[in-house]
């Protein structure tokens, strides 16, 4: 089963608030509009800790009337084979049927104030929304608590309570993989479960190289057995102090059931954006729920529409907008996935600048980096226009911040002046060659139409040929006309997806291969 529903009312900063939660949540809203008080309800009730949260005076919302609290967890099966399995027999009395053939199971937590008393109640609810008169409601919350503990992972500095007060992992010390994984142990334990120190005894450089390095192996491992070791790592990490004597599972028992849920408050606030992303697609890789609070512009660009959350507080309620499934059609949501993804800013944290004329080559080189199977955020790299801006002004900022910069112009009149601009900035101009490409074409459209694409300019320009003629410059510039440089960039990436990734240019590929070159000197 996993968490499929939650129900808020009068709880702290939310007076009424319906979430549909996804296997991965990236959650977002203005300050005071109800992302810490959902979270409390969460981890508050979910502890995992074998005991049942009593809700005190401080969680009432503050309004005028009088209110009581009400928490409603709805938990789903996943699939048919759960509703008589045999962990799943101390939950029988509870579960609930469904029109869509997966048990329900409705757990309500009520709070409500009696004389200078608070009184916290624990109960289930069948698909009536009436109470199951079930005499161990108590025994089977505590039940489903356990198997579904919430781990918040959040600044070290912020946690009065350490996420692990007794529980220290040891250094893995063999294995083949045994440098990436104490990697991940590193940065868990430094930045989001005990104090950090001032300062560290890592070297924060080799970290980040070593969990870059798992990002890639865990993209090749296509057997998941990695993955699957992975997966164990964080289990044994998040739950080991949770299998005491006083859990109604035994420990063997408990290691197998339990489901933990993981929420990752602001990562970014400690984190430098090019760790966030790399923490980011490990965590794509754990086969666990998830919700993610953000206020990153970065972070944001790289999940997925689908799975992000926005939360809107009005004047009687807290409500959650997401993407529905057909709420866009397959090339809407590419489209605007495409817009959201790279249009964006923040710059200055990256390690290197691809500058480049202007959106057409923004939107191809995006394009070909993901074909390459080149990660240009875990990388720390940045597609820059400086057609509105200039070339120098940019080039100059660059060097003045420390920040590499690769240069790619046209072959025309204005791309040999952008070439010059290179040469007179170098300090060494035998470096030439390592800060830029010049096309060989007047510009990139031409270039890639002489490359074995002219069918798809074709196409796209509904050219109509007069006696076998087919003049390139009219076809070209009818293909921009007819579509849009966007999509003529989405285009030319499908046709290249579909023909493989040798059907790409070699100038780009040793266009990727100098910048990353450039990136890892730093």
């Amino acid at each position: 089963m996993y968490l499929r529903q939650l129900e808020i009312m009068g709880f702290r900063g939310i007076k009424r608030l319906s979430i549909h939660l996804r296997p991965n949540m990236l959650l977002i809203g203005e300050n005071a509009w109800g992302k810490s008080s959902l979270l409390a309800a969460l981890s508050l009730i979910l502890n995992g800790k074998n005991s049942l949260y009593q809700f005190t005076a401080e969680d009432f919302h503050q309004s005028d009337e009088q209110q009581d609290i009400t928490l409603l967890f709805t938990f789903s099966a996943r699939d048919n084979k759960e509703d008589n399995a045999k962990h799943n027999q101390d939950l029988q009395s509870v579960l609930v049927p469904n029109e869509d053939g997966l048990e329900r199971i409705y757990l309500r937590v009520s709070g409500e104030k009696q004389n200078d008393k608070i009184i916290t109640h624990y109960s289930f609810l069948n698909e009536q929304g009436e109470q199951i008169e079930e005499k161990s409601a108590v025994k089977i919350a505590k039940i489903l608590i356990n198997r579904y503990p919430i781990y918040r992972f959040r600044d070290a500095y912020l946690n009065k309570q350490k996420l692990h007060s007794t529980t220290t992992p040891h250094p893995i010390t063999d294995g083949e993989y045994s440098r990436e994984f104490n990697a991940i142990i590193t940065l868990l334990q430094h930045y989001f479960m005990q104090t950090p120190l001032e300062d560290p005894v890592f070297d924060a450089t080799i970290l980040w190289d070593d969990l870059k390095q798992l990002c890639a192996k865990l993209k090749q491992d296509e057997s998941r057995q990695l993955q699957r070791q992975f997966l164990a790592l964080w289990t044994s990490l998040i739950t080991a102090e949770n299998h005491t004597e006083n859990h109604t599972e035994n420990h063997a028992e408990a290691s197998h059931l339990v489901h933990p849920i993981l929420i990752f408050e602001t990562p970014e606030s400690r984190l430098h954006p090019r760790m966030v992303a790399i923490l980011w697609e490990l965590t794509q890789y754990l086969p666990i729920q998830r919700i993610t609070t953000t206020n990153s512009v970065e972070l944001i660009s790289q999940a997925a529409l689908r799975d992000i959350c926005r939360l809107v507080r009005y004047t009687d309620r807290t409500r959650a907008y997401q993407l529905a499934r057909n709420d866009l059609g397959k090339e809407d949501l590419r489209r605007l996935t495409f817009h959201v993804h790279h249009n964006r800013s923040l710059a200055l944290f990256a390690r290197t600048w691809i500058l480049v004329e202007g959106e057409t080559e923004v939107w191809i080189l995006n394009e070909l980096a993901e074909l390459l199977g080149v990660n240009l955020d875990t990388e720390g790299v940045r597609i820059v226009e400086f057609a509105q801006s200039g070339l120098r002004p940019l080039i100059k900022y660059a060097q003045a911040m420390g920040i590499e910069w690769y240069v790619l112009t046209d072959g025309d009149e204005a791309g040999r002046k952008y070439a010059e601009t290179v040469k007179s900035l170098l300090d060494t101009p035998e470096n030439y060659s390592q800060h830029i490409t010049q096309l060989p074409r007047s510009d990139i459209e031409h270039f890639f139409y002489t490359e074995g694409f002219e069918d798809l300019f074709i196409r796209l320009s509904r050219w109509e040929p007069r006696n076998g003629h087919y003049p390139m410059n009219k076809i070209i510039q009818r293909a921009i006309q007819r579509t849009s440089k966007p999509d003529l960039a989405i285009a030319l990436s499908n046709e290249m997806k579909n023909r493989g990734t040798q059907s790409i240019p070699l100038l780009f590929k040793k266009l990727f291969s100098k910048v990353l070159t450039l990136t890892r000197t730093q």
